[in-house]
């Protein structure tokens, strides 16, 4: 049916009782509301509206298509309703990715804020460190370490992370001191990596880069259990400081090679190259860009200094 965009017109033309009337309401020329509801009558096959001087009244066809009519001009204008209190109190859900210990040390906080400051807008986390492709897994956002390969996403840089070499100090009074990287291919290491894939320890300085690539003694998928093996003396760990605070500050923890561990990851929010985001992801993102201080002091070293 051509004409059923003419059926919330003919419904305000009856409401109104007035073709004249409607067209101002609507701010339409009055021709172009006669002209539709005429094309409305060719489409139905039949007159809908008696029209005289002084008064229309309806054709035995019009009073059973009026209701109807009423019910799309109804639901029109619920539809324009949501579409502002929308543009008001934006609404949805975002989905989000992001890494295990990110998600629990940093990201809960920052998450409550958010949906206290908008609680419309619902957040699914998937806090895991295993890589999600964002088109396959209906994602909005992915917190992730850089550098970022794939092209065809947007990444706003949130912090450099400051990753550090760490011993407990009760294994650091067994063991020789420790100034080269080379001494740790002899020594009990903890090793993380993701879906088998294990996290490269590079060590660079006065131009001697140095890569260990052995296993460990100990490997594991996840950072917290790897920070509590080394506090237990299990062996060294490689994890960003922001996850050793507090340990550093009570001396359960020492730093080891401080001057080799270089200082090139960088902690990203990324999202889908889209020409128009929804409001829901408009206003994470800007949650977001106010909170990159805060973010920058805790996955830096000014959060333990």
């Amino acid at each position: 049916m051509k004409e059923i965009s003419a059926l919330p017109l003919f419904a305000k033309v009856i409401e109104l009782n007035s073709f004249a009337e409607a067209a101002r309401q609507l701010n339409l020329p009055t021709t172009t509301v006669s002209r539709k509801i005429q094309q409305l009558e060719e489409q139905l096959g039949g007159k809908l509206i008696n029209r005289s001087t002084r008064s229309l009244s309806l054709t035995e066809l019009g009073q059973q298509v009026l209701p109807k009519a009423q019910l799309i001009a109804d639901t029109v204008s619920e539809l324009y309703h949501q579409a502002e209190d929308a543009a008001d109190k934006p609404v949805g859900t975002l989905n989000i990715t992001a890494p295990r210990a990110l998600s629990q040390n940093l990201l809960a906080t920052l998450f409550a804020e958010f949906q206290a400051r908008y609680p419309s807008i619902r957040i699914n986390l998937a806090s895991s460190n295993r890589y999600q492709d964002m088109t396959k897994q209906s994602l909005d956002f992915a917190f992730r370490l850089g550098p970022l390969n794939d092209s065809s996403l947007v990444a706003m840089t949130l912090s450099p992370v400051k990753y550090v070499l760490a011993i407990s100090s009760e294994l650091a009074a067994q063991l020789p001191e420790i100034s080269h990287p080379n001494q740790l291919t002899s020594l009990p290491c903890i090793r993380n990596h993701v879906e088998g894939y294990f996290l490269p320890w590079r060590f660079s300085d006065h131009n001697e880069t140095i890569e260990i690539s052995q296993a460990g003694s100990m490997t594991c998928d996840d950072f917290f259990v790897s920070k509590q093996l080394c506090l237990e003396g299990a062996g060294i760990c490689y994890l960003p400081i922001s996850m050793l605070y507090k340990e550093l500050k009570e001396n359960k923890l020492k730093l080891l090679l401080e001057p080799w561990v270089p200082q090139d990851k960088t902690m990203l929010l990324v999202y889908q190259d889209r020409t128009h985001l929804p409001q829901k992801s408009q206003l994470f993102i800007e949650f977001m860009r106010e909170k990159r201080g805060l973010i920058h002091s805790f996955l830096s070293s000014k959060g333990y200094e």
